[in-house]
């Protein structure tokens, strides 16, 4: 469970699983996120989507880690763009398995398709709430996932998504590689 100060959680739960060092990120305020940062990462939307509508291409899934005891599934992946493989995103995400209806559970963890990309199709109703924007010093755990790092710092984001309940569906940090404007 994470806890409130945890801001890059599920991420760091993941980390620590693999012995690495913790993320080196500072919080910061939308102000002093650049474009087109900003417009992918303050809103209360999916991102799916908005990577879609960036990159003008449809976005998969590249899972490189998972684990689910049955209620939790998590998963550290790679969004990328369906055609070139090019990457959109990195991200770990816990999913809440009993939030979701049986045949939606299935979808999420043959892990082909963003969780926006599912909940979107399955007609399931949800909110998004971004809980911390972040400023995150590239590691070799992320330039390895990313294939490459050529900058100093990167974007992202804690974002919790609901259910029309209330209920946590998702705990998702979700970190954007190098971007042109």
């Amino acid at each position: 469970m994470s806890s409130v100060s945890d801001l890059v959680y599920p991420l760091s739960l993941m980390r620590m699983a693999r012995k690495l060092p913790r993320l080196n990120f500072t919080q910061i305020e939308t102000i002093d996120i650049p474009e087109p940062y900003l417009g992918l990462l303050v809103h209360e939307g999916d991102m799916t989507s908005r990577l879609e509508g960036y990159h003008k291409k449809s976005i998969r899934v590249r899972c490189l880690r998972s684990s689910n005891d049955g209620k939790s599934y998590f998963r550290e992946v790679i969004l990328e763009t369906e055609q070139e493989a090019r990457p959109a995103e990195y991200g770990a995400i816990e999913i809440q398995l009993n939030s979701l209806p049986e045949e939606v559970r299935k979808l999420v963890v043959e892990a082909r398709q963003p969780l926006g990309g599912i909940l979107n199709d399955s007609r399931i109703p949800y909110s998004s709430s971004p809980k911390a924007f972040l400023s995150i010093i590239p590691d070799g755990p992320i330039i390895e996932a990313f294939g490459t790092v050529e900058a100093d710092i990167l974007y992202g984001r804690s974002n919790e998504i609901s259910g029309l309940n209330g209920d946590c569906i998702a705990r998702i940090v979700e970190i954007l590689p190098v971007l042109e404007e």
